[in-house]
């Protein structure tokens, strides 16, 4: 039986592959197959590749596609290749020719769109956040939406590599929101059944730019140091809030290094209000 999501997406693949068989790829030189490949097929694809998770076994049959185009300029032709795909992805100051898997365009995009639903304040990331989010947390039940897959798999990606750089702290959780490399709730191993009652803003503990440290906190040492290690920030305009834009649609390099290379990177939540 074939899932909804398969049957959806299949038809995009059927489109793409009707597209690649009236192109004359043999005329053109493998660098015109390759901007051919770059601005027509990833540009049909962006849109639905920035909300939903495609299956992977369709997304191994476009690379596929796109490998017969790019070595042979025929869909239909399969040519013995001399250099692995691999080398081929990786950009031109390594020696690729700057192609993306259509898996790394896919994770690099849903993990830009959760960015967005995690940092932004637009009523659409309110509605994602009210929905998928519960306490600081991904809520741990299924939900009956066709973005789920992709906001189930890369959220806690967001959670993970985000940290608060603090203003004044007035929209900054003091217990459930990391704004020092780890949540409060996580170095005090407090149970989630209390989450609900956790409400205090960190700028309670925040007086003239200095900190003023709770008692009971200051009863657990190791976590006292870790809060005097942070500086708090006293923004020039209070009533500013500027969130980081490092990372967008056009700039998902970053993205795919991560999910190429495992490699942790930090994202930034600022907020200076």
């Amino acid at each position: 039986m074939v899932s909804l999501n398969v049957f959806i997406f299949r038809s995009m693949v059927d489109r793409i592959k009707t597209k690649f068989a009236t192109w004359k790829g043999v005329l053109l030189s493998i660098m015109g197959r390759v901007q051919l490949v770059k601005l027509v097929i990833h540009g049909i694809l962006v849109y639905s590749f920035h909300i939903y998770q495609w299956p992977i076994r369709l997304l191994n049959m476009l690379d596929k596609l796109i490998k017969k185009i790019i070595w042979s300029g025929d869909i239909h032709t399969r040519k013995i290749c001399t250099v692995s795909w691999k080398q081929v992805c990786l950009p031109w100051d390594s020696g690729g020719l700057d192609l993306k898997s259509t898996r790394s365009i896919n994770s690099s995009l849903l993990l830009h769109l959760n960015w967005q639903v995690f940092t932004q304040d637009s009523p659409c990331s309110q509605l994602f956040q009210n929905r998928f989010i519960s306490l600081g947390l991904l809520r741990n039940w299924y939900f009956k939406s066709s973005i789920w897959l992709g906001v189930r798999e890369f959220l806690p990606v967001v959670f993970e590599n985000s940290i608060w750089i603090i203003g004044m702290g007035n929209n900054i959780n003091l217990w459930l929101d990391n704004w020092m490399g780890s949540t409060l709730v996580a170095l005090l191993d407090i149970p989630t059944e209390l989450f609900s009652s956790l409400d205090a803003s960190l700028a309670s503990v925040i007086s003239n730019g200095k900190w003023q440290i709770p008692s009971f906190i200051l009863d657990h040492p190791m976590v006292a140091a870790n809060i005097l290690d942070v500086t708090p920030r006293i923004p020039n305009n209070v009533n500013h809030t500027c969130k980081s834009e490092y990372y967008n649609v056009y700039g998902m390099l970053h993205f795919v290094k991560y999910l190429n290379n495992r490699v942790k990177f930090s994202i930034n939540k600022v907020n200076i209000n």
